[in-house]
């Protein structure tokens, strides 16, 4: 699948908020160089694994600008809850190259501990095979200053992407 970057630009790097309670959903952070920095926060992990999903993909383009047509299911596993949300933005970013979707709506359904103690997650991804006007692309989560951290009942993401 052929993808034109047309606007070759970081996001902006204003807080994005939720409507309905005016609280930060995530935000764009200039502390790296070469690649895209973002915090992300929630109430809950299913809350903060939705956020960060919002934060990468907004990386590439609006997520205003996509029209959700159709769902696809993304799983997710890991040890921690700092692995899984390693694997749950990794696996997004591979559904994105193998349905040829752009997504903009995210949920978590479901997170489970299996017997081994492994955290198991069951998500969706919605979009559109529609191509948003890109900023950029995505290459891949790092591991450069990649934290979950959870403080007050609150859960604090930091993520870099390589763009």
């Amino acid at each position: 699948m052929r993808r034109e970057i047309v606007n070759v630009k970081k996001p902006d790097k204003q807080r994005h908020s939720s409507r309905s309670a005016r609280v930060t959903r995530f935000e764009y952070v200039d502390e790296v160089t070469s690649d895209q920095m973002f915090r992300a926060y929630g109430d809950s992990l299913p809350e903060v694994l939705v956020n960060a999903a919002m934060a990468t993909f907004g990386v590439m383009y609006d997520l205003a600008d996509v029209e959700v047509e159709r769902h696809v299911k993304v799983e997710a596993t890991g040890a921690t809850e700092e692995q899984l949300l390693y694997s749950w933005l990794s696996n997004l970013l591979a559904e994105l190259d193998v349905q040829g979707m752009f997504f903009a709506d995210f949920s978590i359904k479901r997170i489970e501990r299996d017997k081994n103690g492994n955290l198991h997650a069951l998500g969706e991804a919605g979009g559109s095979r529609k191509s948003p006007q890109l900023r950029t692309l995505v290459k891949g989560i790092t591991l450069h200053r990649f934290a979950l951290e959870r403080s007050d009942g609150r859960y604090k993401a930091s993520v870099v992407v390589d763009v």
